[in-house]
């Protein structure tokens, strides 16, 4: 009986020393959740580089990056500071935004930071043979203060405060794409992809859902199968890093296509109106013979059952008694 009543006041110490860390405050160092990042200035993301082997955000040499940080402040009272720097894997030091922002607690703000990309000349010239890697922090900090290349990048959580302590966002590349830098002829070459593959795709649902090829859709078919053909001449030459060579194979392919998708515009387009015309007419000759064939038969009939009435009829002779 005695070490029943014992145990209760162990299991209440426990009890409390369990309860007591959960009810203590404890938060993100200055935001709520995580900071979330768009961007503008992309030629295409996601895309699958056929030189490079593999998917990439892609933009064109000399355009404008935008990174745009979406922040929302928690409940704590008061001031954040925050300033923001990128750094790509061809730079020695972060580029950073010009002034703090002022951020104060439940506020929702969106930071941005542009970043022009360097022209495929000089040091930069071979951007383009590689995919690249870049890293964006968002600090929290001291009004004009600097923050530490050395002490890495953290949100520490909070269990009281003020004074609070410095905070950093990271963001970077590896998630989720690499980064392509395209010159002239690559962004040429995948607009001309992305518009030739969506016809080519369209005409090859139309134009291979029957087995044989509608009247009238040689001229199409023919331009469709050189649009293939150039499409496939472009995708080896990218490949091989031969950029001139396929953005010119990759307008031809757009051309072709293009061209194959007009000609459906009329009855066949150019050379096919007399294949059409021709198959027209033979359609109406070949319904024109069996009208004839039925009004001959029906003229043979007529005429028989005519000559049957003109034949003399024979009485039947009587049975001889």
């Amino acid at each position: 009986m005695n070490r029943r009543l014992l145990l209760v006041p162990i299991f209440a110490i426990l009890l409390v020393g369990v309860a007591v860390p959960i009810s203590v405050p404890r938060a993100r160092g200055d935001d709520t959740g995580f900071p979330s990042l768009t961007f503008t200035g992309y030629l295409t993301r996601g895309y699958s580089d056929p030189y490079l082997s593999t998917a990439v955000d892609a933009i064109q040499a000399g355009n404008t990056l935008t990174f745009n940080v979406l922040f929302t402040a928690n409940s704590f009272v008061y001031q954040r500071n925050l300033t923001m720097g990128v750094k790509f894997d061809w730079m020695t030091k972060y580029q950073n935004t010009t002034s703090d922002i002022a951020v104060f607690a439940g506020q929702t703000v969106t930071i941005s930071l542009s970043y022009t990309i360097p022209a495929l000349t000089g040091q930069y010239a071979n951007l383009n043979q590689a995919a690249h890697t870049w890293t964006l922090e968002l600090w929290d900090m001291a009004q004009g203060g600097t923050w530490s290349a050395n002490s890495g990048c953290s949100d520490p959580f909070v269990f009281s405060g003020p004074p609070f302590p410095p905070s950093c966002h990271s963001f970077n590349s590896s998630y989720p794409h690499l980064l392509a830098i395209y010159n002239s002829a690559q962004a040429s070459s995948y607009s001309s992809k992305l518009q030739a593959s969506a016809i080519i795709t369209s005409l090859n649902n139309v134009l291979g859902s029957t087995i044989q090829p509608a009247p009238g859709t040689s001229s199409a078919l023919a331009s469709l199968a050189q649009a293939n053909t150039q499409m496939s001449l472009a995708n080896n030459a990218y490949a091989l890093g031969d950029f001139a060579t396929a953005q010119t194979d990759y307008q031809n392919s757009f051309n072709d296509a293009n061209a194959a998708q007009n000609s459906l515009a009329t009855i066949g387009g150019g050379t096919d109106t007399a294949t059409f015309t021709s198959i027209w007419l033979d359609s109406v000759a070949i319904l024109l013979g069996g009208i004839g064939a039925i009004l001959v038969g029906f003229a043979g009939f007529n005429y028989l059952r005519g000559k049957t009435k003109a034949l003399p009829s024979f009485a039947p002779s009587a049975p001889k008694a």
